[in-house]
């Protein structure tokens, strides 16, 4: 949907005689699509949006204005730009929001006890869904996939902004995506994705019970993730990665490929290929055993 004057009349009450034609709304971290409106309430994330070039407008405080340098973008003076982005965004994903009817493959092995969203659904070949699971709408399942008793696939986030004008809940855009040979452990939880960026699961990889995964998260193919693991917002997971049981994933950390998380850790900045780490906060494995002897 552009974002013009008209929209931003009609959506925010806002008025102004810079001449604004936006493709869409983006992150200061969004850099896959372009020209897009974001916002700024903090000069924490100034030089991100300046390089950003797939950014072109930025709601900005009139504080702001006068001390930040964006590098030329259009800035929109408001008085809280993140209320402003916001109500945007949830109005632009409810007016594009469309049901399909759900499609289920015909040789999938659904028990009659499960709970299965009549839109916005789709189900591939052989797969299994057990008893009490419930497949909202918004996911997309691939072929022998197998989702446990109890789990529950397309949920909305815990996406709330702190207003001006109070908290705001973020409309939830995206979808769950499982590719081929997923299994979803009993009593877990994905979240669908948000702003753009779906929640995918690769190919072969196994979710353990109670493991819960947040919104636009993307795992990669062949992860083993154990019980009572807990992955944050738009975390990047790569191929052949191990997390281990009660490990915690903080937002937007990165896993490498062939990345190891020990049980109980909890992951705050980024893991390397095939690099193991453990504890809280998690360090590379050696360096925590070498210190663990040093206190013994």
């Amino acid at each position: 949907m552009n974002i013009n004057n008209k929209l931003l009349e009609k959506v925010l009450g806002y008025k102004t005689k810079i001449k604004i034609s936006c493709d869409g709304l983006g992150l200061s971290s969004d850099q896959n699509r372009k020209n897009l409106l974001g916002f700024l309430d903090s000069n924490a994330f100034q030089m991100q949006l300046k390089n950003n070039s797939s950014i072109i407008a930025v709601f900005v405080t009139e504080q702001l204005k006068g001390l930040v340098d964006l590098g030329g973008k259009t800035l929109l003076s408001c008085e809280d730009p993140r209320h402003s982005y916001y109500t945007l965004h949830n109005y632009i994903g409810k007016k594009s929001y469309i049901k399909k009817k759900s499609v289920i493959h015909r040789s999938s092995k659904i028990s009659k006890k499960a709970s299965i969203s009549n839109y916005n659904v789709e189900i591939g070949k052989g797969v299994e869904i057990e008893p009490n699971a419930t497949i909202l709408p918004d996911v997309v399942i691939g072929d022998n996939c197998i989702i446990r008793a109890g789990a529950v696939l397309g949920t909305v986030g815990f996406e709330h902004k702190r207003t001006s004008k109070g908290i705001l809940s973020v409309f939830h855009d995206g979808k769950v995506i499982l590719y081929e040979n997923v299994e979803v452990g009993a009593n877990s939880c994905i979240d669908k994705g948000f702003s753009f960026r779906h929640t995918i699961v690769g190919e072969g990889t196994k979710i353990d019970d109670l493991v819960y995964v947040a919104h636009s998260v993307h795992i990669g193919s062949n992860c083993l993730i154990v019980a009572n693991a807990t992955i944050m917002g738009s975390v990047e997971i790569k191929d052949n990665v191990w997390i281990g049981p009660s490990s915690t994933i903080a937002p937007q950390v990165t896993i490498e490929n062939g990345g190891y998380i020990t049980l109980g850790s909890v992951v705050t900045k980024n893991v390397l290929e095939n690099q193991c780490v453990t504890g809280n906060f998690a360090i590379p494995h050696d360096k925590f055993i070498a210190h663990l002897k040093k206190l013994i």
